[in-house]
């Protein structure tokens, strides 16, 4: 009788009962459930990511597409036209973009087309028109902070990206009747 006993015990710690199942479930557990929150994170950062640059380049667009609007450029400086290229990105990133997440805003005012692409312009009418257009560089560098401790944990420098949009803003002569003919 004892015989059968030990061997029942024996056959009931040999068959891997239901503790051993249960910790060996949670130490898969304990190996894979970090690799999907960290998963989860990269995915958030590379939406996060997106969203910025989307947001930013429309928010440019936008922004340039006002000074189309306003006629403007033409009389202003690159100051007044940095603060107001600025200040339209915030209204037109519906304030996902702020004052602090645009670094830096650069504007280049050229005196032509040509002259904003190093070429030497022609000597006929047509020309002598497209080099009297004055035309504007504009920069603009995004920086946002990451949304997660993921890539401090990955070992980048900074705690935000950066990004750099470039538009050109020019304005392009409207054609005569003598033109098109």
């Amino acid at each position: 009788m004892a015989d059968g006993m030990q061997g029942a015990l024996r056959g009931r710690s040999s068959s891997g009962g239901p503790g051993r199942q249960r910790g060996s479930l949670s130490v898969e557990a304990a190996y894979v459930l970090p690799v999907i929150i960290a998963a989860a994170m990269m995915f958030m950062e590379l939406a996060n990511i997106g969203l910025t640059i989307n947001m930013g380049a429309s928010a440019l667009e936008r922004a340039v597409q006002q000074f189309r609007q306003d006629g403007a450029a033409g009389q202003m400086e690159g100051g007044a036209m940095e603060t107001l290229v600025r200040q339209r990105m915030v209204a037109a990133s519906h304030n996902y973009l702020d004052d602090e997440n645009i670094a830096t805003v650069e504007v280049e005012r050229f005196a032509s087309l040509d002259a904003m692409g190093g070429g030497a312009a022609d000597d006929d009418a047509a020309s002598a028109a497209l080099t009297n257009v004055p035309a504007w560089r504009i920069e603009v560098d995004v920086r946002k902070d990451f949304i997660t401790p993921l890539p401090r944990l990955l070992g980048v420098d900074s705690g935000a990206f950066r990004y750099r949009y470039q538009q050109v803003l020019a304005y392009l002569p409207q054609r005569t009747e003598a033109g098109s003919q």
